[in-house]
């Protein structure tokens, strides 16, 4: 099991907690490796103290994929479950996923079910939910350790965000099929959306991390890079996601969602650009 990690001693203890055998309540060995691009020592204290069966390691400190394939050369089994570290397992959750590989042996890829701690309040916050399968979030998934050195891990050039997107795509390229096992279930808190505290991302992510995805797989601009796709996004973030802003959430959090629509056009005008080089 690998739990990358960055600057959140409060969260990992939660989650590596939720792991603990007790709670697991899983007759197969297995271990927990910690991979930490934090720049102070908490985390590592942390696991010293009160965790001494895990194992932790150093990151890169290029971003999560890189941190998440440190882990991943440290890990020893023949399955690498990736859990983030703000992610909290809920009982029987790796016995789910280790009952699932045993019924279907054909199967290389698992993921689990990501489902928030409560209803949103502000459209100022964000969660990865995965309520129903096919988004393979790489905050919640099981995949053959074979298979992963195989198709060559996670890209280390994607530095903040699509590494998870980018892996998916290439298992789908090389037609590995996958199985949604709900009972592999994380809780993952709601995050906040604005810079600073625990959002780590910086300004304009989503579009250098899309142009990244689009100049390695040239054969998924009509999945991802036609410019219609984003100019509707805008329109539903403008009426839809408006809609709900204003009155299921009281308006908290508008400045974001303007934020988002403005992202979707800028998106749209940038992929017309290319497209017309």
């Amino acid at each position: 099991m690998v739990v990358p990690t960055y600057e959140r001693p409060d969260d990992l203890e939660r989650c590596l907690k939720s792991l603990d055998q007790n709670f697991q309540k899983l007759d197969a060995k297995y271990e927990i490796i910690v991979s930490d691009d934090s720049v102070s020592d908490k985390s590592k204290i942390l696991i010293e103290r009160n965790f001494q069966n895990v194992i932790w390691k150093e990151g890169k400190k290029k971003g999560p994929a890189a941190n998440r394939n440190v882990g991943a050369l440290e890990a020893k089994g023949e399955w690498i479950v990736f859990l983030d570290d703000d992610c909290i397992a809920q009982k029987n959750y790796l016995e789910a996923y280790c009952k699932s590989i045993l019924n279907d042996p054909e199967i290389l890829v698992f993921e689990g079910k990501i489902f928030a701690d409560r209803k949103r309040v502000t459209w100022a916050e964000g969660c990865p939910e995965n309520e129903n399968g096919g988004m393979l979030w790489t905050s919640n998934l099981c995949v053959k350790k074979s298979l992963f050195n195989n198709i060559g891990g996670f890209d280390e050039r994607f530095r903040t965000a699509y590494e998870d997107v980018e892996f998916a795509f290439r298992l789908k390229q090389f037609g590995i099929k996958s199985i949604f096992v709900p009972q592999a279930a994380v809780c993952h808190p709601w995050r906040s959306l604005r810079n600073g505290g625990k959002n780590w991302k910086v300004k304009g992510y989503q579009i250098d991390s899309l142009l990244l995805f689009l100049d390695k797989h040239e054969n998924a601009y009509m999945e991802y890079g036609r410019p219609l796709i984003y100019l509707r996004n805008m329109l539903r973030i403008l009426t839809s996601n408006l809609c709900f802003c204003l009155l299921n959430l009281g308006g908290r959090g508008i400045d974001i969602l303007f934020s988002q629509a403005y992202i979707a056009l800028q998106t749209c005008i940038l992929l017309t650009f290319k497209k017309n080089k």
